[in-house]
């Protein structure tokens, strides 16, 4: 019989697990709530043509983010 090995759910989340958790970009993302991105921006997006747009939370933190590496 085949040995049931439990299933990675996605990449980022396997990479996510290796970060600890007192690193500088975890601690922000547990205390800044950045969802009303989503929000404030959602007229800017069209929702029935073509492929959908990336979230724009998360494109904002990838920003945010990316200024500290």
């Amino acid at each position: 019989m085949l040995r049931h090995k439990p299933k990675q759910t996605s990449f980022h989340s396997s990479l996510y697990n290796k970060i600890p958790e007192n690193h500088i970009l975890k601690r922000i993302d547990s205390v800044v709530d950045f969802s009303f991105i989503n929000g404030l921006l959602e007229n800017s997006y069209c929702k029935e043509f073509g492929r959908p747009a990336k979230e724009p939370e998360l494109m904002c933190k990838l920003l945010f983010f990316a200024a500290f590496i």
